[in-house]
């Protein structure tokens, strides 16, 4: 009874420890941002990064968008797709945006 004790009790400190980690907000300078990525062999880094360079979404088994980022922005023309590969969304971000 004791040793199960120590063992429940033990894995309640690490998720405690765990949920402090993962709800850490860190403080990135504009325009970077807070991640979470694979470290390791099986651990997670908490990273503020700047978003930079060619941007492909895939999901599904397709792309879903494709764009480029410029420090942390998103910049020139952006492109949606659906399953079939047409086109249903294009976005200039080097053209004004306007609020709709």
């Amino acid at each position: 009874m004791f040793t199960i004790y120590l063992v429940l009790f033990g894995c309640s400190n690490e998720q405690s420890t765990a949920d402090k980690f993962f709800n850490e907000k860190l403080s990135c300078p504009s325009p970077a941002v807070a991640q979470f990525e694979s470290w390791g062999k099986s651990g997670t880094q908490h990273v503020c990064k700047i978003t930079h360079g060619p941007f492909v979404a895939w999901e599904n088994g397709y792309v879903h968008i494709r764009g480029q980022y410029e420090n942390g922005k998103e910049v020139g023309e952006w492109l949606w797709y659906d399953a079939s590969g047409a086109v249903v969304k294009k976005i200039d971000y080097s053209k004004p945006q306007t609020d709709k």
